[in-house]
């Protein structure tokens, strides 16, 4: 696969802020705790470190299960946003410190419930692991202890002790959650006033201020140049950038390379015919039964047209049904011998099998299928080609560094080999360009930025198959673009700004005109403006039809109060509501009917809120942001998290 040096990945780290506030991540923390013990996450209670990232009572976080459990959301993340999310920029935007207090705020309740002794009786809990069928015996379909053990000790590695008050804490949350809830129903008034609130409708009348309005602002003066330069000097600074030349080992670059040789070819088919081809299947039952004597009647009732459930139950047996199954897909291998012995429509007597006696009925026989050199050819050939190209970019890869390691410079290794070089523009360290288009291969901008002016990588994998090597050609330090060299891009945006303020200064001088008793459309008139009237503007539909902010300014005045807003950069409103109309009594009964489940909802979440701020007050609940980040691989002190946004994911526990 050849470097798809230009393909465009948007990365928005706004979205992943966002997502931290969903619902759906609400869910997805709650059910990881209980994830991760259930389906395989290893090691999950290793040795725990000195340094916990969160202390809540009898109940740790350490370090480990932090990287564990972080690394689980941001997996399922970056799955949902279809972006990726790096460590680095999860810290700096205070994701960290979201996921710390969500677990903070379980190993509370988890703590806070022990303490006050609710907890399920030891037969709940053992109940409950009988339901995982990772713990199920493939033949019987039922809970099996030993299994059970293997598990623990071999994939999860933890003791029955552990994953037993894991589980008993998911129980005791669940129960006091239930209980808490049970028969919520906030008064009916609630409903009622957020329906009424949410039928009113406006109407208002705008006076709306374009460039239109204004003087064109012209050329500024030096001074006035200047000052607009310095006063935006960092909104200007260029990151640092690297300018580098990547060799590239794709295979996709020797495909026409790879000569096919039909024997080996043919070869490969005979090696994989029978991958290939469709098996031989068969349908049928078998029936486990306790001893010879039941094998028999079974048998025998099975002869006789009885079906296989009823003589299973006549004879304390279990079905077990295998539907178009091939020989290697039956556990027993002797039942399996036995089963495709048979015809179809056949019964077979006792089988002694080596998990215990059964008897088998063939309700179908699908024969053998084998798949021709000529059918398949074209996929082998292509299979072929790719394994044969990848061989040689290996094969190029070697080429290269025996040259460099004789002596050879960077270039000359490079043409020596045979390869692709690759000039790639100036980009940052997040990878954009100029063109402003990201660079996608993270391994090769991290490469980039870990060498200086000059340096050059060994051969490195890339993956699938690809491999690169690149030298750091040019190193462009952050700095501030001088005047003179963005003279004309300033005077646009100079003239822009200011085009903008006379806008909103027009806006601010039809508000107060208006606001000293002067009619709307003397205004208008006076000023030469337009003059808009929206009339029955809905809180759900306005910010459709007239935007979010100018719907915020409407529904936030009071009857008949002046209001400005601006609707972008461009464009002032100016606007009075003129009218504040309620909502029809039988649709608001109607709506009240339907926000009452809402309504319950927003009362469970207050009450959710104390109880976890309650518990972790109860248990003195501890939680160590830099712990976290060190548990991310990254160093604390030089790692600045945006503090806005760290202090707002506490706050909003």
């Amino acid at each position: 696969m050849a470097l798809h040096l230009f393909k465009v990945a948007p990365f928005m780290i706004s979205s992943f802020r966002q997502f931290t506030k969903s619902l759906t991540f609400k869910i997805l923390m709650a059910a990881l705790i209980l994830s991760f013990a259930v389906f395989g996450m290893s090691d999950l209670f290793s040795q725990p470190s000195s340094r916990n990232v969160v202390d809540a009572g009898d109940r740790q976080t350490t370090t480990d299960d932090y990287r564990r459990q972080f690394d689980q959301w941001k997996t399922g993340a970056e799955q949902q946003s279809g972006q990726t999310l790096t460590y680095e920029d999860a810290v700096k935007q205070g994701l960290h410190v979201r996921i710390m207090e969500e677990l903070a705020d379980m190993d509370s309740v988890s703590a806070w419930l022990v303490k006050v002794g609710l907890r399920p009786s030891a037969k709940v809990v053992t109940d409950q692991i009988a339901k995982y069928p990772i713990f199920f015996d493939s033949i019987t379909g039922k809970f099996d202890k030993a299994k059970y053990q293997q598990e623990l000790a071999t994939q999860m590695k933890m003791s029955e002790t552990k994953f037993e008050q894991i589980i008993s804490d998911d129980i005791a949350n669940r129960q006091f959650i239930e209980a808490s809830v049970a028969g919520l129903k906030p008064p009916r008034i609630y409903a009622a006033l957020q329906s009424a609130f949410a039928s009113e409708t406006r109407d208002t009348t705008l006076l709306v201020v374009t460039p239109d309005n204004i003087e064109k602002p012209g050329m500024p003066t030096d001074a006035e140049l200047l000052k607009f330069y310095d006063d935006n000097k960092e909104r200007l600074r260029r990151p640092e950038l690297r300018q580098f030349t990547v060799v590239s080992f794709a295979p996709g670059d020797f495909a026409s390379k790879v000569t096919v040789d039909e024997a080996e070819l043919k070869k490969l088919y005979e090696f994989r015919r029978d991958t290939l081809s469709n098996p031989e299947t068969r349908t049928f039952v078998q029936v486990t039964v306790p001893d010879q004597k039941a094998a028999e009647a079974v048998a025998q009732a099975l002869r006789s047209g009885t079906d296989a459930q009823t003589a299973a139950k006549a004879n304390k047996g279990t079905v077990i049904t295998y539907d178009a199954k091939p020989k290697t897909a039956v556990a027993d291998a002797k039942v399996a011998d036995a089963a495709f012995a048979l015809k179809q429509g056949e019964v077979s007597g006792p089988v002694q099998g080596s998990l215990g006696l059964a008897v088998v009925k063939v309700s179908g026989v699908t024969a053998a299928s084998v798949t021709g050199f000529d059918t398949v050819r074209n996929q082998l050939e292509a299979e072929y080609k790719a394994d044969k190209a990848k061989d040689l970019a290996y094969k190029a890869s070697e080429v290269f560094e025996k040259e460099r390691s004789a002596g050879a410079d960077f270039m000359t290794a490079a043409q020596k080999a045979g390869v692709r070089v690759i000039n790639l523009p100036p980009m940052t360290a997040e990878g954009q360009m100029g063109n402003g288009q990201p660079f996608q291969y993270a391994p090769i901008l991290k490469a980039a930025f870990d060498q200086p002016k000059g340096g050059e990588t060994d051969v490195t994998e890339l993956g699938n198959g690809e491999y690169f090597a690149l030298r750091v050609n040019e190193v462009l330090p952050s700095e501030v673009p001088a005047l003179d060299k963005i003279k004309p891009q300033m005077i646009q945006a100079w003239q822009q700004k200011t085009a903008g303020d006379r806008v909103a200064a027009k806006g601010e001088e039809a508000a107060a005109r208006l606001r000293k008793g002067e009619t709307l459309q003397a205004v208008a008139s006076a000023m030469g403006l337009k003059v808009e009237t929206r009339a029955g503007l809905a809180r759900q539909t306005a910010p459709q039809q007239v935007g979010p902010e100018l719907t915020g300014r409407i529904f936030s005045a009071k009857n008949n109060e002046v209001f400005t807003a601006r609707l972008n950069e461009m464009v002032s409103v100016v606007g009075k509501v003129t009218a504040i109309n309620k909502g029809e009594a039988t649709a608001v009964n109607q709506a009240s009917a339907m926000t009452g489940q809402a309504v319950a909802y927003g009362l469970f979440q207050d009450l959710s809120f104390t109880m976890r701020k309650g518990a972790r007050a109860a248990v003195k609940t501890k939680t160590n942001p830099d712990a976290a980040i060190a548990a991310l691989g990254l160093n604390p002190a030089s790692i600045k998290a945006d503090d806005k946004t760290a202090e707002a994911g506490k706050a909003a526990k």
